[in-house]
């Protein structure tokens, strides 16, 4: 019996090394394989990179360092309830560290239906048919911005510096993902993307945006009917049919990726690396280009110092990040946060 026992506590904790060692090297495979910043460009070497300039900018544009702001002082993060994941906590910190004279709202699922019901009840119809939450989420930051002004920004999202300078100089900001993300994917440039926005409140492109949603309700994906690609829909069609300049009242600024999305989406970088390996000669000029950007960049990038945000890229809604310590309240993380009621 004793030689049976022994003989099974042995094999448990050869079946257990064997686990551990499995999961070791799992981890190191797809830490290398995840970590690799090299990209691979048939003929490289031949090419002429002065055919291929950068793709960004080099330097930051003046900002005043006074004046009035242009739009309400408000910082706007939404999540399902009050409690908020863990790993969200020091993100959250910085928009209230670096925004001490801002005020602060949260929004949850609950309180930002009770907006839409309250304010905007035409809205209910398309809101509630949204299968995913996602849905919401995006379709709830144009409300919020339209009603109250402000910025919107997600939980991943990190503030590296105040929004007051650029704030006083336009009324209203769009952002851009990272210009080889659709350049690659899609072979446009431009994507707008809606995980930070900053508007004053009754922006006439908002209130496009609100007139549009239940038009788009329909599209079968999140892209096309509430996220980046409707907001780049929408802000074209405004922007062509208004012929404002950005630094007009009702102008729309789209700003240089540098500011707020200085860095690489990590999940979409496999992707782009093989298709820059497989197919770039048979990619457009622009596809061209922004490939080569890739690989003389890389994907380890750091923020600029006139970056004013950081995204860290977690795909909020989509992703069920797990965390060995549990969800805080939001009034322990920004005591003063106002919620709608």
């Amino acid at each position: 019996m004793v030689m049976m026992l022994r003989s099974s506590s042995a094999r448990n904790r050869v079946r257990i090394l064997l686990f551990v060692g499995a999961v070791i090297l799992i981890f190191a495979c797809f830490k290398f394989r995840g970590s690799s910043n090299e990209i691979e460009i048939p003929g490289f070497e031949k090419l002429d990179l002065k055919q291929f300039p950068d793709l960004g900018i080099t330097v930051a544009e003046e900002f005043p360092t006074d004046g009035p702001a242009r739009m309400e002082k408000i910082i706007h993060q939404t999540w399902k309830t009050t409690d908020v994941p863990h790993h969200y906590i020091e993100w959250v910190k910085t928009w209230t560290k670096n925004h001490p004279d801002w005020k602060y709202m949260f929004w949850t699922d609950e309180s930002a239906r009770k907006l839409i019901s309250d304010k905007y009840s035409h809205l209910l119809p398309a809101y509630d048919m949204y299968l995913e939450n996602i849905r919401r989420a995006d379709a709830m930051r144009y409300v919020i911005l339209h009603e109250y002004g402000g910025v919107y920004v997600d939980l991943d999202m990190e503030s590296l510096s105040s929004l007051n300078s650029i704030v006083t100089k336009y009324s209203c900001i769009l952002p851009q993902e990272p210009y080889e993300h659709p350049m690659i994917d899609s072979n446009f440039e431009h994507l707008v993307i809606n995980a930070f926005m900053a508007c004053r409140s009754g922006h006439p492109l908002m209130k496009k945006f609100l007139e549009t949603l239940p038009k788009f309700a329909h599209m079968w994906n999140v892209l096309d009917s509430t996220g980046p690609h409707y907001a780049t829909f929408v802000y074209h069609d405004y922007v062509d049919n208004s012929k404002l300049k950005p630094t007009d009242d009702d102008g729309v600024y789209l700003a240089p990726a540098e500011y707020f999305f200085p860095t690489i989406d990590p999940t979409k970088f496999p992707y782009m690396k093989e298709r820059c390996y497989k197919l770039f000669e048979s990619m457009s000029y622009i596809q061209k280009q922004a490939c080569v950007s890739l690989k003389l960049k890389g994907l380890k990038r750091q923020p600029y110092f006139y970056s004013f945000t950081d995204h860290h890229w977690v795909h909020t809604y989509f992703v069920n990040r797990v965390s060995i310590r549990g969800p805080v309240s939001i009034f322990d993380i920004a005591p003063h946060a106002d919620i709608y009621k």
